[in-house]
């Protein structure tokens, strides 16, 4: 157990990637209640089969994609 520790300590890429899961598992829903009816009325014109299926799985992994570089960035300037 002990060579687990040392070995995580020392490295830069297991908090990355423990920040980049902990992202994406809190993006698998809809975080906000009203953007499923907002999507769906009559600006939008999408039905929620559309909504479902196809924008927020895309929102989902494209909020993963773009995880990766923001947290690699904000370790880089030391925010």
């Amino acid at each position: 157990m002990g060579c687990w520790k040392q070995e995580t300590s020392n490295t830069w890429i297991f908090p990355t990637l423990i920040l980049c899961l902990y992202g994406f598992f809190y993006m698998m829903k809809p975080s906000e209640p009203f953007l499923t009816p907002y999507l769906t009325g009559p600006d939008k014109n999408l039905t929620i089969d559309e909504v479902t299926n196809q924008i927020f799985p895309v929102w989902t992994y494209s909020y993963l994609a773009l995880l990766f570089p923001v947290f690699l960035i904000t370790d880089y300037v030391r925010y």
